[in-house]
């Protein structure tokens, strides 16, 4: 499996088409470096996946990704990515099985709210994807911050609006509404789906009974791909749908009979909010999933990838975060303005 297959297949969000090259959103270690400049330099490089060996005389930070020269044989140069989250347990993590169940237990005993109503489910997302685009002889290596926000009715039709944003428009300390303002003054790609043109991780109505959750969530991250199909296909859920409260008690309990999924304590997501972590390691291809799960609404907080073991050629430092995204909203609207 090549370099740029191997990121597809991991990545929290295959279903982004257009990967424009772009600014790195770095809030500590370019915090003080030059904007990036923008314009419409995606237009002449491609993505694709990293070939040879990775080396260089110099590198230099330009548009806020580092430049990798392929030139003759020298000391690699790491691409910059982002230190992962700091876990309670790191070592030695127990099942997390007892406290996911204790969790569930917890939400479904809490009154639940007015139920969201609207034709389209609404979900927006922060998204960091580590990304390559080459072209002219040399080689861009660096994560790509993106706010995707998506509408979805149940016949199949909605709507994908991605924006790709510049780091000089975003506070070194991000919040929500820092990046949603972000957002508003960059261009968004949007793509439109006619009824049935637009995917599912799971049709509505999403199942609120956990045997029914599980094949559903199995039937989109098959089982037979390893632990770490149960993690992601939450991740997934969560990305596509509007989950209310029985459905966020089923998918805990989905994850608390998971094989593999260990417990990591609290763990603070990138916008300073708190939460029970719970991850799986894959030994087979060298990488983590973690979930940050607030414990109040039991909603997905966010989901980091990351490679606890180099694959061949790639250019980062382990262990290296290659993937982030950032729950932000999710409600039910009427349109898809």
């Amino acid at each position: 499996m090549s370099v740029d297959e191997l990121l597809k297949a991991l990545d929290p969000a295959r279903e982004v088409r257009q990967w424009p090259s772009a600014s790195r959103l770095d809030w500590a270690t370019l915090a003080s470096g030059p904007a990036p400049a923008t314009g419409a330099r995606s237009s002449r490089w491609r993505r694709r996946a990293l070939v040879g060996a990775v080396v260089t005389s110099a590198a230099a930070v330009a548009g806020g990704l580092i430049i990798v020269q392929v030139t003759g044989p020298s000391a690699p140069v790491y691409a910059a990515t982002p230190p992962p989250l700091q876990l309670q347990y790191a070592d030695a993590a127990p099942p997390a099985r007892d406290e996911l169940l204790r969790l569930a237990a917890a939400i479904e005993s809490t009154p639940a709210g007015a139920r969201p109503t609207g034709r389209f489910s609404f979900v927006r997302v922060g998204q960091w994807s580590l990304d390559f685009s080459s072209g002219r002889g040399r080689t861009e290596v660096g994560m790509v911050p993106q706010l995707i926000s998506t509408w979805r009715a149940a016949d199949g039709s909605g709507k994908v609006a991605t924006v790709t944003l510049d780091r000089a428009g975003v506070a070194d300390a991000p919040d929500v509404q820092g990046l949603v303002d972000a957002a508003a003054r960059g261009e968004a790609e949007v793509d439109a789906y006619a009824p049935g043109q637009m995917g599912a991780v799971v049709a509505e109505p999403v199942p609120t009974d956990v045997d029914a959750l599980e094949r559903a969530l199995y039937a989109h991250q098959p089982r037979s791909n390893g632990p770490q199909s149960a993690v992601r296909a939450v991740a997934d859920l969560y990305r596509n749908n509007t989950v209310d409260q029985d459905v966020r008690v089923a998918a805990l309990r989905f994850l608390a009979r998971a094989d593999g999924v260990f417990l990591r304590g609290t763990v603070t997501d990138r916008l300073g909010r708190p939460g029970l972590g719970v991850s799986v390691d894959d030994p087979d291809k060298g990488t983590r999933d973690l979930l940050v799960i607030d414990r109040r609404t039991g909603l997905l907080l966010a989901h980091e990838s990351m490679f606890l073991r180099r694959p061949e050629q790639l250019p980062v430092k382990i262990p290296a975060v290659f993937g982030y995204v950032l729950y932000l909203d999710q409600d039910r609207r009427d349109n898809t303005s």
